[in-house]
């Protein structure tokens, strides 16, 4: 039994269970490439390289045999599973089944997991079959001091078009910012009119359509902080594969080994790689 469960005992004849404050939804799942169905604890993910033409100098000449560069990157699955045990004494003691209740916030935590699995594998190192490769230096933008400005953006937006890696190679970008970030925006005074107001429009949460600098701005409240420096990141689409072994699942059942109780559980099996360092971005962002 949940030893937080007495906290809903009813007092004032309460008859629903309210959720605290969280992010209940996965924000980057759908910023990514997604391999459903994965067998096994890993996949592995086989990248082409780029080829180069030669010119042809002379007659009746032999055709040439370029070898195609190959490489790979493994995404590597592990389980997450939350559950709790409701007793029929507690039951008797609420004004409302709490079973629905429990499972929406299961799948919240899940859910949340998912986006650490990602801004994990967007910063973390990649497995490819020579070992471990990590984000090279020249793909961070370097904290400088400042937080996240408009300059930042600039030189990340260069960086995917010397790689080949954006809008015109028909990629998506997205950038993933927290609170601090968009304080930063608001007080950078190169922005312009139009940047302001969309920077005024993510704090209004229309992020449907809000893009700035041709990134589609995510806000994520769990980047990773080193004491004054949050990490941000900018990426493609295409740069990034979460692999699913097991989407999240839920049960409820009775537990005859806990005196018929009703036992609450969810799982999933996940994991996700960096494919391409040219599609990711570090922008490590001063923050008090």
């Amino acid at each position: 039994m949940s030893q937080y469960i007495t906290e809903a005992f009813v007092q004032q004849f309460a008859d629903n269970f309210i959720h605290v404050a969280q992010q209940k939804n996965s924000r980057l799942e759908s910023c990514v490439l997604v391999e459903s169905g994965i067998k096994g604890m890993s996949k592995s993910i086989n990248r082409l390289g780029q080829r180069t033409a030669q010119r042809r100098i002379a007659r009746h000449a032999d055709t040439p045999i370029n070898d195609q560069p190959h490489s790979t990157r493994y995404v590597d699955l592990f389980d997450w599973e939350d559950g709790d045990m409701i007793d029929d004494q507690d039951k008797i003691r609420m004004l409302t089944d709490p079973q629905s209740d429990y499972v929406a916030a299961m799948v919240a935590s899940l859910n949340r997991a998912k986006d650490d699995v990602i801004v994990s594998a967007l910063g973390g190192n990649s497995r490819s079959s020579t070992g471990n490769i990590i984000l090279p230096a020249g793909q961070k933008v370097a904290v400088g001091g400042t937080g996240l400005t408009k300059a930042k953006m600039i030189q990340a937006r260069k960086l995917f078009r010397q790689n080949e890696a954006d809008a015109e190679a028909g990629e998506e970008l997205f950038m993933v910012y927290a609170s601090s970030q968009l304080s930063d925006l608001l007080t950078d005074t190169s922005l312009t009119n139009t940047e302001v107001n969309t920077v005024l429009s993510l704090m209004d949460g229309t992020l449907k359509n809000a893009s700035l600098m041709g990134f589609r701005m995510i806000p994520l409240e769990r980047l990773q902080k080193a004491t004054t420096t949050r990490y941000c990141y900018a990426w493609a689409k295409s740069g990034v594969t979460l692999g699913v072994g097991e989407n999240i699942m839920t049960r409820i059942g009775e537990d005859p080994g806990k005196g018929f109780n009703v036992r609450i559980y969810a799982k999933m099996s996940i994991g996700a790689v960096r494919v391409e360092e040219e599609k990711v971005v570090e922008i490590a962002c001063q923050e008090s």
